[in-house]
């Protein structure tokens, strides 16, 4: 295995990994949540449609007007949004891991939340997440990872992002850029099964 990530595919993991935080407060704490494999793909599966959508509001203004994003961007959120539901108890509970990893009182107060007040908030926090943390000039190089994607039903795109993160985290590591945990890239750390 290559001991570096293209810089497109470290940056969209990242992205990805900075989606999952839940809001800004919650990125800067010391210890990293440790979600399993099949955790990470939950919580992705269920946040895709939340971040190509706050990716395609950021990129909008840098995309041509026939790019895959500006031409299919809401038929791809819309076709991955079908699945949601299914993923939500297991996506529910790792979002949960990841808030009280970082701030208990944060994860014990979302915690309490109903799903119909906690799954809204969830959303709107992913989709503004992406969207700020995408940089305008990466965005042909995600039209086109989004393009290459979008055939794959939601599941395998949410595996092979899950890969990427663990991926980069591992380079990173190799690199010495990481922390001391293998797996983790901003504050998520993917755990062997």
């Amino acid at each position: 295995m290559p001991s570096r990530l293209p810089t497109s595919l470290r940056s969209a993991a990242r992205t990805c990994a900075l989606a999952l935080a839940l809001c800004p407060a919650l990125a800067s704490a010391a210890a990293p949540a440790c979600l399993s494999r099949a955790e990470a793909r939950s919580v992705l599966t269920y946040s895709l449609p939340q971040v190509i959508d706050g990716t395609a509001k950021r990129c909008r203004q840098a995309l041509p007007a026939n790019a895959y994003l500006t031409t299919h961007g809401q038929e791809i959120v819309q076709r991955y949004s079908g699945q949601r539901e299914t993923y939500w108890p297991q996506a529910r509970s790792a979002f949960l891991k990841l808030s009280n990893s970082r701030d208990q009182n944060m994860g014990a107060i979302a915690a309490q939340l109903p799903d119909e007040t906690l799954k809204p908030l969830v959303d709107a926090t992913v989709s503004g997440l992406v969207a700020q943390s995408i940089h305008l000039e990466s965005c042909e190089e995600i039209d086109l990872a989004i393009n290459l994607l979008a055939p794959l039903p939601p599941q395998n795109t949410a595996g092979l992002i899950a890969l990427f993160i663990e991926v980069a985290a591992h380079s990173d590591l190799a690199s010495g850029r990481g922390g001391q945990q293998p797996s983790t890239l901003r504050g998520l750390s993917i755990c062997k099964d």
